[in-house]
């Protein structure tokens, strides 16, 4: 993959880097390198989607040598609701990473910083609280996204009960994302997902296998949905 990649890469001029997590992906940093040594860092562009979890010590004396560098957070909940969406996350950890991002970003300036939210069932009572942080971080740019792949998950498998009170949570915000929050109140309530027998299969499977509990921190959306 990175022969291929070197074999091409006097005609790159963007690269995207998702993941799993970047930034454990050393050979990446390597392959960079190799732009910069061929003089050819300075005509490209590079997107990163990182969990926060990781600060690349390694990537400043690198990512000054291109054209302009983003760094997108997926970031889908606050607190303990984060590490229960994320296992093995630390949230405190995740803030002092972004936080180092941001002193980067103050003197190297072709750095930009922004925050995808994935809107799912686990998220979606408590987008208000969410939108209040990411508004505090003064990233460059916003993005929310909705989960459709696994339908599961999505917010339109939320059993009716459920998805009137995440309606009237939605629908009553006084964020300025608050219309992002109706689009998102409407596409729940048009659409039907999977049965609420399997949504709640899969999160007493979650829970098991990583050993949490759903009703530890997200206490409010496990009565709404009936979980135990």
């Amino acid at each position: 993959f990175w022969d291929e990649l070197k074999d091409n890469m006097h005609s790159l001029r963007y690269i995207e880097f998702t993941g799993g997590e970047p930034f454990m992906i050393a050979e990446h940093f390597k392959f960079l390198q190799t732009l910069i040594d061929n003089n050819l860092s300075q005509n490209i562009e590079i997107h990163y989607n990182t969990n926060g979890t990781l600060y690349p010590e390694e990537a400043e004396e690198i990512w000054k040598h291109f054209k302009h560098v983003e760094i997108a957070f997926s970031i889908d909940d606050v607190g303990k609701r984060f590490e229960y969406q994320r296992t093995g996350a630390d949230w405190y950890r995740v803030q002092s990473n972004i936080q180092r991002f941001k002193k980067l970003q103050e003197h190297l300036h072709n750095i930009s910083l922004q925050v995808c939210c994935t809107i799912n069932i686990f998220n979606v009572y408590y987008l208000e609280e969410v939108a209040n942080w990411i508004d505090t971080q003064e990233f460059d740019f916003v993005y929310w996204n909705m989960l459709h792949d696994a339908q599961v998950h999505s917010i339109i498998s939320l059993p009716k009960e459920a998805k009137v009170i995440a309606y009237d949570k939605l629908t009553n915000s006084t964020s300025k994302h608050a219309e992002e929050f109706k689009r998102t109140a409407n596409f729940m309530m048009q659409r039907e997902g999977a049965s609420h027998y399997d949504l709640l299969l899969d999160i007493k499977k979650l829970d098991q296998r990583r050993g949490h509990s759903l009703s530890n921190h997200h206490n409010e959306l496990a009565k709404a949905i009936g979980y135990e």
